[in-house]
């Protein structure tokens, strides 16, 4: 294990996880609903600042190719807007995390993994043939046509329904490469730290010196953080969901919220990378 690192001695099954909460559960519940609420008012407003900007001037217009349709253009602008609205609830959620008597590392997981870069290699390729393993699964168990859930090469909406507000509006931008280069660091960035703070930091401490244990918030976190993707069709929640569980394995085996974030962040990366190149790579 030495070649992995020093917090993969013990195997798979040793705890590496000490929550550290004080300032208590309703407290952190408090937290939890305000950056949530930050979070969902900030990218309004910056997605309403985003549009006026190009609407003042035909040739930014032009280039992000704005279509008129307010909806549409609108979820756009809120993609955009998730990163620097990630940034300012993240700077919150430490700010928080240090009142009452908190130490911010410790209640928000902070603590650097201690990982060689095989190490890293190895967690990361491990997490990502665990969910196409839970995607193949769910396939075959409900017989899923896979095609029922991708949109078309503009964000159209397959035949059956919705593929996802998120989904389709990612085909839709990866056709304008200036307007993908801005959402994409929203997308591998800002939703994974954001997200991972909100549900697996100081949340994620609290519930877990309850009754409910690592196990059971790892359960509570993981159903909330599905809920919370609602626009999208229940496989997708049902990914997240699965991949929430997986995440509070990391957290209970290594005890370091980095993991999560990085995790997230490739998955979502990854998937927005293959959407680019299947939408054409903005021809």
């Amino acid at each position: 294990m030495r070649l992995l690192g020093a917090d993969f001695a013990g195997g798979l099954f040793r705890r590496g996880y000490q929550p550290s909460n004080p300032a208590g559960l309703w407290y952190a519940l408090a937290v939890a609903l305000v950056l949530l609420v930050i979070h969902q008012l900030l990218q309004v407003v910056l997605a309403l600042g985003f549009m006026f900007v190009l609407k003042l001037d035909p040739a930014l217009m032009s280039l992000f190719k704005v279509s008129g349709n307010f909806g549409k253009e609108f979820i756009k602008a809120g993609m955009v807007a998730i990163f620097p609205a990630s940034l300012l609830v993240a700077a919150v959620a430490y700010w928080l995390a240090g009142l009452r008597g908190g130490d911010r590392v410790a209640v928000l997981n902070l603590r650097w993994p201690r990982f060689t870069l095989l190490g890293w290699l190895v967690l990361v390729i491990g997490f990502m043939l665990a969910m196409y393993a839970v995607i193949f699964a769910i396939v075959l168990i409900f017989h899923i046509d896979m095609s029922q859930y991708t949109p078309g090469p503009h964000g159209e909406s397959p035949k059956t329904g919705s593929a996802g507000a998120v989904k389709e509006a990612m085909f839709d931008i990866s056709n304008t490469t200036p307007l993908y280069l801005l959402v994409f660091p929203s997308v591998a960035i800002g939703a994974p730290l954001a997200e991972e703070l909100i549900f697996r930091g100081q949340l994620f401490s609290a519930l877990s010196r309850t009754r409910l244990g690592v196990a059971g918030t790892s359960l509570v976190t993981s159903g909330l953080w599905a809920m919370l993707h609602v626009t999208e069709p229940w496989l997708s929640i049902g990914l997240i969901f699965a991949m929430g569980l997986i995440f509070g394995w990391m957290m209970w085996r290594f005890g370091s919220i980095w993991l999560t974030i990085a995790c997230h962040g490739i998955w979502n990366g990854f998937y927005a990378l293959l959407i680019y190149f299947h939408a054409g790579g903005g021809v």
